[in-house]
Protein backbone atom coordinates (compact mmCIF):
# COMPACT_ATOMS: atom_id res chain seq x y z
CA UNK A 1 0.00 0.00 0.00
CA UNK A 2 1.31 3.34 -1.68
CA UNK A 3 -0.07 6.38 0.93
CA UNK A 4 -0.67 10.10 -0.70
CA UNK A 5 -0.25 12.81 1.30
CA UNK A 6 -1.55 16.48 0.33
CA UNK A 7 0.53 19.23 1.71
CA UNK A 8 -1.03 22.98 1.11
CA UNK A 9 -2.12 25.50 3.50
CA UNK A 10 -5.11 26.43 1.19
CA UNK A 11 -7.95 24.49 2.48
CA UNK A 12 -9.45 24.71 -0.64
CA UNK A 13 -6.88 23.47 -2.41
CA UNK A 14 -6.33 20.59 -0.40
CA UNK A 15 -10.42 20.12 -1.02
CA UNK A 16 -10.34 19.98 -5.02
CA UNK A 17 -6.93 18.11 -5.30
CA UNK A 18 -8.97 15.78 -2.34
CA UNK A 19 -11.86 15.35 -4.72
CA UNK A 20 -10.08 14.60 -8.05
CA UNK A 21 -7.90 11.59 -6.47
CA UNK A 22 -11.18 10.22 -4.46
CA UNK A 23 -12.46 10.06 -8.16
CA UNK A 24 -9.50 8.59 -9.68
CA UNK A 25 -9.70 6.06 -6.76
CA UNK A 26 -6.32 7.42 -4.94
CA UNK A 27 -7.68 8.29 -1.55
CA UNK A 28 -5.15 11.25 0.16
CA UNK A 29 -4.43 12.41 3.92
CA UNK A 30 -4.12 16.02 4.12
CA UNK A 31 -2.36 18.44 6.11
CA UNK A 32 -2.33 22.38 5.87
CA UNK A 33 1.31 22.86 7.19
CA UNK A 34 5.12 21.24 6.26
CA UNK A 35 5.25 20.68 10.77
CA UNK A 36 1.93 19.14 10.89
CA UNK A 37 2.81 16.55 8.16
CA UNK A 38 6.26 16.10 10.07
CA UNK A 39 4.51 15.49 13.32
CA UNK A 40 2.07 12.71 11.38
CA UNK A 41 4.27 10.67 9.27
CA UNK A 42 6.69 7.94 9.36
CA UNK A 43 9.49 8.75 6.42
CA UNK A 44 10.84 5.48 6.63
CA UNK A 45 7.83 4.19 4.85
CA UNK A 46 7.45 4.37 1.21
CA UNK A 47 4.40 7.53 -0.06
CA UNK A 48 3.89 9.68 -2.39
CA UNK A 49 4.04 13.27 -1.09
CA UNK A 50 2.21 16.22 -2.94
CA UNK A 51 3.69 19.82 -1.61
CA UNK A 52 2.84 23.47 -2.09
CA UNK A 53 5.92 25.21 -2.58
CA UNK A 54 4.79 28.52 -0.95
CA UNK A 55 3.66 27.71 2.81
CA UNK A 56 4.07 29.90 6.09
CA UNK A 57 6.90 28.95 8.31
CA UNK A 58 8.04 26.00 6.67
CA UNK A 59 7.68 26.08 2.32
CA UNK A 60 7.59 22.88 0.35
CA UNK A 61 11.29 23.42 -0.24
CA UNK A 62 12.45 23.19 2.66
CA UNK A 63 10.19 20.53 3.79
CA UNK A 64 11.64 18.70 0.62
CA UNK A 65 14.87 19.63 2.14
CA UNK A 66 13.68 17.43 6.03
CA UNK A 67 12.77 14.34 3.75
CA UNK A 68 15.29 13.45 1.93
CA UNK A 69 17.78 14.59 4.76
CA UNK A 70 15.89 11.96 6.84
CA UNK A 71 16.99 9.79 3.81
CA UNK A 72 13.58 8.68 3.29
CA UNK A 73 11.86 6.72 0.18
CA UNK A 74 8.98 8.98 -0.35
CA UNK A 75 8.12 10.27 -3.93
CA UNK A 76 8.09 14.10 -3.88
CA UNK A 77 5.84 16.04 -6.60
CA UNK A 78 5.81 19.58 -5.75
CA UNK A 79 2.99 22.29 -6.41
CA UNK A 80 2.92 25.66 -6.93
CA UNK A 81 0.87 28.56 -8.04
CA UNK A 82 3.16 30.52 -9.11
CA UNK A 83 6.00 28.78 -10.53
CA UNK A 84 9.42 30.11 -12.21
CA UNK A 85 11.80 27.49 -14.30
CA UNK A 86 14.33 28.60 -12.14
CA UNK A 87 12.33 27.02 -9.25
CA UNK A 88 11.33 24.20 -11.10
CA UNK A 89 14.70 23.23 -11.65
CA UNK A 90 15.94 23.80 -7.90
CA UNK A 91 13.22 21.14 -6.73
CA UNK A 92 14.50 18.25 -9.29
CA UNK A 93 17.90 18.72 -8.01
CA UNK A 94 16.28 18.44 -4.77
CA UNK A 95 15.08 15.32 -5.57
CA UNK A 96 11.53 15.86 -6.36
CA UNK A 97 10.05 13.48 -9.35
CA UNK A 98 8.56 16.78 -10.69
CA UNK A 99 7.58 19.97 -10.42
CA UNK A 100 3.52 20.86 -11.42
CA UNK A 101 1.32 24.24 -12.23
CA UNK A 102 -1.93 24.78 -10.11
CA UNK A 103 -4.73 23.82 -11.46
CA UNK A 104 -3.27 20.42 -12.07
CA UNK A 105 -4.13 18.58 -15.15
CA UNK A 106 -5.93 15.12 -14.09
CA UNK A 107 -4.36 13.64 -16.58
CA UNK A 108 -1.12 14.24 -16.46
CA UNK A 109 -1.47 13.61 -12.71
CA UNK A 110 -2.61 10.32 -13.33
CA UNK A 111 0.42 9.22 -15.16
CA UNK A 112 2.88 10.88 -13.19
CA UNK A 113 1.43 9.29 -9.62
CA UNK A 114 2.11 5.79 -11.09
CA UNK A 115 6.05 6.98 -12.02
CA UNK A 116 6.08 8.22 -8.25
CA UNK A 117 4.39 5.12 -7.13
CA UNK A 118 7.09 2.89 -8.95
CA UNK A 119 9.92 5.52 -7.42
CA UNK A 120 9.27 5.35 -4.00
CA UNK A 121 8.48 1.48 -3.97
CA UNK A 122 11.87 0.88 -5.89
CA UNK A 123 13.67 3.30 -3.47
CA UNK A 124 12.01 1.50 -0.21
CA UNK A 125 13.22 -1.76 -1.45
CA UNK A 126 16.69 -0.60 -1.90
CA UNK A 127 16.68 0.42 1.30
CA UNK A 128 15.33 -2.46 3.26
CA UNK A 129 18.26 -4.52 1.49
CA UNK A 130 20.90 -2.52 2.95
CA UNK A 131 19.64 -2.46 6.16
CA UNK A 132 19.74 -6.14 5.80
CA UNK A 133 22.98 -6.57 4.36
CA UNK A 134 24.03 -3.93 7.39
CA UNK A 135 22.62 -6.20 10.04
CA UNK A 136 24.51 -9.24 8.62
CA UNK A 137 27.48 -7.46 8.62
CA UNK A 138 26.82 -6.62 12.30
CA UNK A 139 26.69 -10.31 13.00
CA UNK A 140 30.70 -10.61 12.19
CA UNK A 141 33.26 -10.70 14.95
CA UNK A 142 36.00 -7.85 14.36
CA UNK A 143 38.11 -10.68 13.09
CA UNK A 144 35.12 -11.89 10.52
CA UNK A 145 35.34 -8.91 9.22
CA UNK A 146 38.83 -8.29 8.56
CA UNK A 147 38.89 -11.42 6.88
CA UNK A 148 35.89 -10.93 4.63
CA UNK A 149 37.36 -7.51 3.08
CA UNK A 150 40.66 -9.41 2.77
CA UNK A 151 38.89 -11.69 0.53
CA UNK A 152 36.69 -9.43 -1.67
CA UNK A 153 39.89 -7.82 -2.24
CA UNK A 154 40.81 -11.05 -3.63
CA UNK A 155 43.34 -12.78 -1.84
CA UNK A 156 44.75 -16.17 -1.16
CA UNK A 157 43.91 -17.58 2.37
CA UNK A 158 47.52 -18.29 3.02
CA UNK A 159 48.15 -14.55 2.04
CA UNK A 160 45.49 -13.49 4.25
CA UNK A 161 47.03 -15.62 7.50
CA UNK A 162 50.70 -13.91 6.66
CA UNK A 163 48.79 -10.42 6.59
CA UNK A 164 47.06 -11.07 9.98
CA UNK A 165 49.66 -13.48 11.48
CA UNK A 166 47.67 -16.06 12.28
CA UNK A 167 47.77 -19.85 10.89
CA UNK A 168 45.89 -20.74 7.71
CA UNK A 169 43.39 -23.11 9.33
CA UNK A 170 41.75 -20.67 11.43
CA UNK A 171 41.30 -17.97 7.80
CA UNK A 172 39.63 -20.65 6.50
CA UNK A 173 37.40 -21.07 9.68
CA UNK A 174 36.51 -17.34 9.43
CA UNK A 175 35.97 -17.70 6.28
CA UNK A 176 33.65 -20.35 6.50
CA UNK A 177 31.61 -18.14 9.33
CA UNK A 178 31.75 -15.70 7.61
CA UNK A 179 29.89 -17.17 4.50
CA UNK A 180 27.34 -18.72 7.20
CA UNK A 181 26.49 -15.34 8.56
CA UNK A 182 26.09 -13.65 5.21
CA UNK A 183 24.33 -16.26 3.84
CA UNK A 184 25.75 -16.98 0.81
CA UNK A 185 27.84 -19.79 -0.69
CA UNK A 186 30.67 -17.86 -2.74
CA UNK A 187 32.93 -14.91 -3.28
CA UNK A 188 30.74 -14.00 -5.99
CA UNK A 189 27.41 -13.61 -4.31
CA UNK A 190 29.33 -12.28 -0.99
CA UNK A 191 30.49 -9.72 -3.11
CA UNK A 192 27.25 -9.38 -5.53
CA UNK A 193 26.07 -8.35 -1.69
CA UNK A 194 27.52 -6.11 -0.94
CA UNK A 195 28.50 -3.89 -4.07
CA UNK A 196 26.08 -1.38 -3.08
CA UNK A 197 26.58 -1.94 0.76
CA UNK A 198 29.23 -0.37 2.38
CA UNK A 199 31.66 -2.69 3.97
CA UNK A 200 33.51 -0.25 6.50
Amino acid sequence: MCKLYLVDDDQDVLDSLGWMLDALDKPTESFLSATAFLDAIDLRQPAIAMLDIQMPQMDGIELLDNIKTAGSPMSIIMLTGHGTISMAVQCIQKGAIDFLEKPVDGDKLVILLEKAKQATLASFNEQSQRDNVSNLIATLTKREHEVMLKVLEGKLNKVIANELNIAQRTIELHRQRVMQKMHVSNIAELAFLLAKTPTE
